[in-house]
């Protein structure tokens, strides 16, 4: 059984009001377990299925390729983590479980004029996946604009957070036995 109550303590301990403003443990269809507190619970809402939305469209499109035909690797190399870099804060998703995901809202340095929106999405194995047309577009612009420093490792800096937190609660999974339930359905958008 999950304990939400120890997961809201831990994920409310690691949190602080620039660099991990946000945390929540949810489904992939934007079911919150715990969350950090404290927290306006309609906005986490309103976040949550934000997030479940962009994961879902990203397994999606990783599933099915980018020219809508089923791609064979696409068991092998699963979607693993997703990064959202937006002008206001960092998203970054992890898969914890089938059916379970970590995710961080980090605080951002101010933007640069004419920042636009990255997604990255990663395999288990840390490869990024193909971007999507859209999203390579803004990877090139963004790439011969120069990205600043500090965003870049304030980046790395959040996701070493996430990792380390996935790390620590995979492992007390691991020596609970608890394994989240699997689904019928996890498209719910």
């Amino acid at each position: 059984m999950l304990n939400s109550k120890a997961l809201t303590d831990l994920l409310s301990h690691n949190r602080d009001d620039r660099l991990c403003k946000k945390w929540y443990l949810m489904t992939p269809n934007g079911t919150l377990l715990a969350y950090s507190q404290p927290t306006d619970i309609s906005d986490i809402r309103k976040q949550a299925a934000v997030a479940a939305i962009t994961w879902q469209e990203h397994e999606h499109q990783q599933q099915s390729g980018f020219n809508g035909e089923i791609r064979e690797d696409a068991e092998q190399s699963p979607l693993h983590v997703l990064i959202v870099e937006s002008q206001t804060s960092n998203i970054i998703m992890r898969k914890i479980q089938n059916h379970l995901l970590l995710v961080l809202e980090g605080g951002v340095p101010p933007r640069r004029s004419g920042f636009e929106r990255r997604i990255t999405a990663e395999s288990a194995d840390g490869t990024n996946q193909r971007p999507s047309h859209e999203d390579e577009a803004v990877s090139i612009r963004s790439d011969h604009t120069g990205s600043s420093k500090v965003a870049t490792n304030v980046l790395k800096l959040q996701r070493t957070k996430l990792d380390q937190l996935a790390e620590a609660i995979m492992a007390d999974f691991q020596q609970t036995g608890f394994k989240m339930p699997e689904e019928s359905s996890t498209i719910v958008f």
